[in-house]
């Protein structure tokens, strides 16, 4: 599906056919925005021809799950990013590819998921007509705004379960699944986050000239925008491996109170197998063997041992 805006002196005109695109680019302070969302390669292609796209940049808008990166050709850029949307509780985390070809005055998006709302982006442009004259610059600032705010409610859902990951440790839960899922939603927000802020420096660029200060200005908003996102990464990650290993030490503890309370009852049962040992060899003349009170007075041992063993490891705080 292909979808044609036009925005132009503060109004959007919608329902724009492709062939009229040529001659409305070439009117002033009009920007246009395509957005093709599963493209065939037919469409692709006749999209390619009416905006001069590069061979190349169509090869990597026909491909999905290209790594995050801005190539430059002659008139136009192509950038690769992600945005994703919030999880449910329970499943990882989901990444949507978008591919935006930039031109002077136009802005053309591939996509197979629609990572971010389109009406919403309208908006936000009709609301700012004074901004057209930075071309499509402007354009491109609102949809990648758009993009990495939808980074937003998945980073709160992270956090969230950091924290019960906090609450679970020192309840003594297993959390060593949650902890590993939480790292690989991490690692899968960073490996794409990370390198789109590396292309966005490629757009800072001030060797690029396809964009002018104030636009570099909004651009360097967005960039902040996924600084943040990386630090919060780092140390949403620095608290999962610290739940790991607060959870082992936990656990080590428990089982070492369970060893400690097995060595002492297995004390407390040493001591009354010695007496019963003792005192169940058939030996011929053992002094006790014929004596009447013999039998209670082992029962006794044996009973005043354990009680003695039981208190001593009681005050230990081994029981």
């Amino acid at each position: 599906m292909i979808s044609a805006r036009v925005f132009r002196a503060g109004e959007e005109l919608a329902d724009i056919a492709v062939e009229d695109l040529s001659q409305i680019r070439s009117e002033p302070a009009t920007l246009v925005w395509v957005d093709v969302t599963g493209g065939t390669d037919e469409e692709i292609d006749r999209i390619g021809e009416e905006f001069s796209i590069h061979p190349l940049a169509l090869e990597d808008c026909r491909h999905q799950h290209q790594r995050p990166k801005v190539d430059q050709y002659r008139q136009h850029i192509l950038l690769v990013a992600y945005g994703t949307e919030a999880a449910i509780q329970g499943e990882p985390t989901r990444l949507h590819e978008l591919d935006l070809v930039a031109g002077e005055n136009f802005l053309v998006s591939f996509h197979q998921v629609p990572p971010i709302d389109a009406q919403a982006v309208a908006k936000r442009i009709e609301a700012h007509p004074e901004l057209a004259h930075h071309g499509a610059g402007f354009l491109l600032y609102v949809v990648l705004d758009e993009l990495v705010d939808s980074f937003a409610p998945t980073m709160d859902l992270i956090g969230e379960r950091v924290e019960d990951l906090g609450e679970d440790v020192f309840a003594g839960r297993q959390v060593q699944s949650d902890v590993f899922a939480l790292r690989r939603d991490l690692v899968t927000i960073r490996r794409v986050v990370a390198p789109m802020g590396d292309a966005m420096t490629v757009l800072l660029r001030r060797e690029l000239g396809l964009y002018d200060e104030e636009t570099r200005h909004y651009l360097q908003d967005v960039y902040d925008h996924l600084l943040r996102i990386v630090q919060a990464v780092e140390a949403y990650q620095d608290l999962a491996a610290g739940a790991l290993e607060a959870n082992l030490t936990v656990v080590s503890n428990k089982v070492n109170e369970v060893a400690r309370t097995l060595t002492a009852y297995a004390a407390i049962f040493a001591a009354l197998t010695l007496v019963s040992g003792v005192y169940g060899m058939n030996f011929q003349h053992m002094p006790e063997l014929h004596w009447r009170l013999g039998y209670p007075y082992a029962l006794g041992l044996m009973l005043a041992l354990a009680a003695g063993l039981w208190g001593f490891f009681k005050r230990k705080r081994w029981l």
